[in-house]
């Protein structure tokens, strides 16, 4: 089959990968998507308030485990032997078939995101249970502010400058910076996705345990190329403020680090991703049985 496309063997193909990933993955989706009811059972068996922080976490860490485990559990069988020559027979083209294993494996943890929170939401409505407030934010850093603001004042009433004007002044720098870990919370899911999917087609066996092993790995090599490229941009000169009792000066350094920080580490995470999806279509194509 040539690399051509055709939204009718596209179809056909998707809602034959549909079968085969609800056949194997539909179940821990369906758990994966209801963590938080067991966070919400807990705050209702023993009557206690359960934070929007914990929930977030609840969420992020049930995302993490749809984005390692899908690739594998839905599509581990096409570099198999038997399985992979069946899956490499098939007649649609191998964008097709990249597509499709792409699609899957990306909108899982946007599914997970989607019904978690929706869940999440209606069992805030619930009178009863430790679910008092609606999770506004998917942002971590705006989810930690409003941990902090519960820890200050439980009743919800709370504002900054309670806390002076110190706090006020970390809260705003909190909130700008959010946006900016949103994106770099995106790109590292796709960095993660790219890099499981890949996995999937390397090994044949104990595909996921593998897999994070090199991602162990290839998370420390990042961090040591980004810590040379922040200390060879002057860090010093740049980050550290020159009076260390100015608060604001100091808040501001911090700001400038961590932007700093996030951007480097969000270019080099998009040039490896788009690499690691280029070298997935070209593993497709050339995949050994």
């Amino acid at each position: 089959m040539n690399n051509t496309f055709s939204f009718n063997r596209f179809g056909k193909l998707l809602a034959m990968d549909g079968r085969k990933y609800l056949r194997n993955f539909g179940i821990t989706l369906a758990i994966l998507c209801s963590l938080n009811v067991g966070t919400w059972l807990l705050s209702a068996v023993f009557g206690i308030t359960m934070p929007t922080f914990v929930r977030w976490m609840t969420i992020y860490v049930a995302v993490m485990l749809a984005t390692i485990l899908v690739p594998a559990k839905a599509f581990g069988d096409i570099n198999l032997p038997r399985e992979g020559v069946r899956y490499a027979m098939l007649p649609v083209s191998n964008w097709e078939k990249y597509l499709s294993y792409l699609l899957y494996c990306i909108l899982t943890p946007v599914a997970v995101v989607l019904v978690s929170w929706g869940i999440d939401s209606l069992l805030t409505l619930i009178p009863v249970g430790g679910f008092q407030s609606f999770i506004k934010s998917m942002g971590i850093m705006g989810v930690t502010m409003d941990f902090v603001a519960q820890m200050a004042d439980p009743s919800g009433v709370f504002n900054p400058s309670d806390l002076g004007d110190e706090f006020v002044s970390f809260y705003d720098m909190m909130n700008k910076l959010d946006s900016q870990m949103v994106w770099s919370y995106i790109v590292g899911i796709l960095f993660s996705i790219g890099l499981f999917m890949m996995g999937n087609l390397l090994f044949k066996t104990h595909k996921t345990g593998k897999t994070f092993g090199i991602m162990m790995g290839v998370s420390y090599i990042l961090s040591m190329i980004i810590q040379s490229i922040m200390l060879a941009g002057n860090f010093r000169g740049l980050f550290i403020p020159a009076d260390p009792n100015d608060v604001n000066a100091s808040l501001s350094a911090i700001s400038n680090m961590t932007t700093e920080l996030m951007t480097v580490s969000l270019i080099v995470h998009i040039v490896l991703t788009v690499a690691l999806y280029i070298g997935i279509f070209f593993k497709l194509k050339t995949q050994k049985y």
